[in-house]
């Protein structure tokens, strides 16, 4: 049973850890860098590799779940726009960097009900692109940057060039996205016979 939900079991733990990378960046000095701000990055960066290890657990094992598959890309979300709201709170970052990204997830949250993601036909449509794979990656390494190495009012050179291009792919991989959506909306379903 434990190896049957494990890849999920890990999908979890990256939700339960959130409350305590934000609760770190808190804790973190608004001055100069100190512990805090190392034991912030380093549960961001395992909550980070759970998404990592669920997926290959779930591959290798075949144990890919409809639960696993809705829940991982929302877990993803949350954790990355929990830490971009709390490293706006502390001035670690400035306002309109986490907007954008704030926004153009809202957006994805609110329109996948409109194209019926819970549809298990429209989610294989609407697969990850690997735009979006890539922004998520950018945006994660430009968060880690952000966490270790900025203070109050002091943004990151290398995290804000890395920021920037991650939000170049992110806008891409939804504009993608909505191209597909759009495309499913015109698209007549056809309901099974019996």
């Amino acid at each position: 049973m434990i190896r049957k939900n494990l890849a999920n079991i890990f999908t979890c733990m990256r939700i339960a850890l959130i409350p305590l990378v934000i609760w770190l960046i808190f804790a973190a000095s608004a001055h100069e860098m100190d512990a805090a701000h190392a034991w912030a990055l380093a549960v961001f960066l395992f909550a980070a590799l759970t998404d990592f290890i669920d997926g290959q657990i779930a591959r290798r094992t075949n144990t890919i779940s409809e639960f696993g598959k809705v829940v991982d890309p929302l877990a993803d979300r949350l954790l990355v726009i929990s830490v971009l709201v709390a490293l706006m709170w502390r001035r670690f970052m400035p306002l309109w960097m986490g907007l954008v990204i704030v926004g153009r997830d809202v957006l994805m949250l609110v329109g996948a009900p409109v194209v019926g993601i819970r549809d298990k036909e429209t989610r294989e449509k609407l697969a990850v692109h690997w735009t979006g794979k890539l922004a998520t990656a950018l945006l994660f390494v430009s968060i880690c940057i952000f966490i270790l190495w900025n203070v109050e009012h002091h943004v990151n050179p290398v995290g804000m060039v890395i920021f920037c291009v991650g939000i170049l792919f992110s806008y891409v991989s939804g504009f993608i996205y909505m191209r597909r959506g759009i495309k499913l909306l015109g698209t007549p379903r056809v309901k099974n016979a019996g």
